[in-house]
């Protein structure tokens, strides 16, 4: 998803060698496909860190919504579209409310997310996506969002 170049990395203070984190000042994007920014929150003692991760794919997505705990959890997470999904201009940002595994009669199956205004963007090849079936919900912001 973000290719990344030893020339744009930032050098870490030597005094932080000891951190297995990477800095990069710029990444690329691979390709226009929609990617998801992700706000995830951390207990530690008395504070809360609050971290940002970018991912590319939704089972990656739902990989960290069943990761959560009492002590570690996603407060958010917007969708990333480019002009192509979206209808506009360029890439947009929004508050996601789901991703949905589809199907159609077939058996084809494909993504459909869905914004927090309830505009749908499809990765499945079928237009109408009223005739499509329900196989899986990967992320649900109803159900998978906690504040704490």
């Amino acid at each position: 998803m973000f290719i990344t170049y030893r020339h744009a990395e930032a050098c870490l203070d030597p005094r932080l060698e000891f951190t297995p984190s990477q800095l990069w000042a710029a990444v690329e994007l691979d390709i226009q496909w929609p990617w998801f920014l992700v706000q995830i929150a951390r207990r530690d003692l008395e504070d809360v860190i609050v971290k940002t991760l970018f991912l590319q794919y939704s089972h990656d997505l739902e990989h960290l919504v069943s990761q959560q705990t009492p002590e570690a959890w996603i407060e958010q997470v917007q969708i990333v579209t480019p002009a192509h999904l979206n209808g506009n201009a360029g890439w947009a940002m929004e508050p996601l409310r789901e991703v949905c595994l589809m199907q159609d009669r077939s058996g084809e199956r494909g993504l459909v997310f869905r914004a927090e205004n309830d505009t749908r963007y499809s990765l499945h090849s079928q237009r109408n996506l009223d005739d499509l079936i329900l196989v899986k919900v990967l992320f649900s912001a109803e159900s998978d969002l906690r504040r704490n």
